[in-house]
């Protein structure tokens, strides 16, 4: 006997551990803390400046989704039917994260997530696999391992980014504040896995006595130059396509944002629904990355390139089902057309621009774009109530009032593109 690989190299598995009630109860308050943290971090992408935490918080939402949603997977294999497992939880918790989505400002919302609640969930998921019986309850265990993995890769991003902005006393003194006042709100409602005691008369919301919306108003930092629009050609002009092309990927944060208002202000819909939405926005955040790796490739400078944002301004006039359906329906969906579309612009950067990297991101977001069209098909279905003749005309409208927009100002020029196409290209 090598006790090494001794019951398939697994730990406590001689100990009583949870039961399956137990077990179930846990999962499925962590699962609630897994998608509040997700609606947290969405919301609060649109209202922070800095740009790189803008972008971190994209992919942190989805990654919270992602593991909300495992963890809520597990709960019909607990005896949790599986209407129960994803419906909405009444827990104490409910408070506390409706409390932490009233951060003023980027050193608040980073504390809640560095110095709360991203620590207390890695000790509360720790806490799990050492009470578990690791053998009875392995699935749980592999899927906890994975889920602290992530956690403690994101973590040190998020330190790193709260150093950054929390650099004065009195930001770390108002930081402070913040953390103190919800920490304590976390413990009376009983720790993110429900297993302490609730205290009801323990500190009570200040800033969540009312509900909070979203501000409608732009927040970015000078990362890059603010353009109202670029110029729009054809292929035949190869250079200035091509800078096109990178400037409209670097401007999808817009997107990302719009989606933002989707996830965290449409109440009552099923949890796929939630989670879509989620993958979507971070798609769209990893679309600008595209456009902006893209442009340090080439200049050797990220703000070499502008970024665009009229879409702001029809974004924030609208409702969050016009605006998806115009999103999804009214222009990702033009582009699944050949040609042009998104198959054109891969084979542009493959064949005409002769780009390698551009060529790659080109790739992947026609793949991006085809699964956006289909999850908005999907999503739409349910969501809408009307006809379908009456969804597309909803879409139609929304394009419309973007093409609107788009003429209130003049396009800008982009950089020269010309030294990095093939020089047969330009000078045809």
């Amino acid at each position: 006997m090598n006790p090494i690989y001794q019951y398939a190299g697994l730990s406590n598995v001689k100990q009583p551990g949870l039961s399956v009630d137990q077990c179930a109860a846990r999962l499925r308050n962590l699962a609630y803390a897994e998608e509040r943290l997700m609606r947290l971090q969405a919301a609060h992408l649109v209202t922070v400046p800095e740009w790189d935490i803008k972008g971190l918080l994209g992919r942190l939402q989805y990654e919270d989704a992602l593991h909300a949603d495992q963890l809520r997977s597990r709960l019909p294999e607990l005896r949790v039917s599986k209407k129960k497992a994803f419906a909405a939880s009444e827990t104490p918790l409910q408070i506390v994260f409706d409390e932490a989505l009233h951060a003023a400002n980027t050193p608040e919302l980073l504390a809640s997530l560095v110095l709360v609640f991203k620590p207390a969930l890695l000790q509360t998921y720790r806490d799990y696999l050492a009470a578990t019986n690791s053998l009875a309850d392995y699935p749980t265990v592999r899927l906890l391992k994975i889920i602290i993995a992530e956690e403690m890769e994101t973590l040190p991003l998020l330190e790193a980014a709260y150093r950054d902005v929390v650099d004065t006393l009195e930001k770390e003194a108002e930081a402070q504040r913040w953390a103190n006042s919800l920490r304590a709100m976390l413990a009376a409602a009983g720790g993110l896995d429900g297993t302490g005691e609730v205290d009801s008369t323990q500190p009570q919301p200040v800033r969540a006595v009312t509900p909070f919306v979203i501000p409608r108003r732009m927040s970015r930092d000078n990362t890059f130059r603010q353009i109202w629009d670029f110029a729009h050609v054809e292929n035949e002009q190869a250079a200035e396509r091509f800078a096109q092309m990178v400037a409209t990927r670097l401007s999808e944060i817009t997107a990302a944002e719009g989606l933002a208002f989707v996830l965290c202000e449409v109440e009552g819909q099923p949890w796929p629904f939630y989670l879509d939405i989620s993958r979507h926005l971070w798609d769209e955040v990893r679309h600008t990355f595209f456009g902006e790796a893209a442009t340090e490739q080439i200049f050797g400078d990220r703000a070499a390139m502008p970024i665009r944002n009229f879409d702001l301004t029809y974004v924030f006039q609208m409702t969050p089902l016009e605006q998806y359906a115009a999103l999804g329906l009214g222009i990702e969906a033009a582009m699944m057309k050949y040609p042009p579309g998104k198959r054109e612009e891969y084979e542009f950067c493959r064949d005409v621009a002769q780009h390698p990297l551009m060529t790659t991101f080109q790739d992947f977001d026609w793949a991006d774009e085809v699964l956006h069209v289909n999850i908005a098909r999907r999503q739409l279905k349910d969501w809408f109530r009307g006809s379908q003749q009456e969804l597309l005309a909803l879409a139609q409208q929304g394009v419309d009032l973007r093409s609107r927009t788009r003429k209130m100002q003049p396009a800008s020029p982009l950089p020269d593109m010309s030294h990095v196409l093939p020089e047969k290209v330009v000078h045809r």
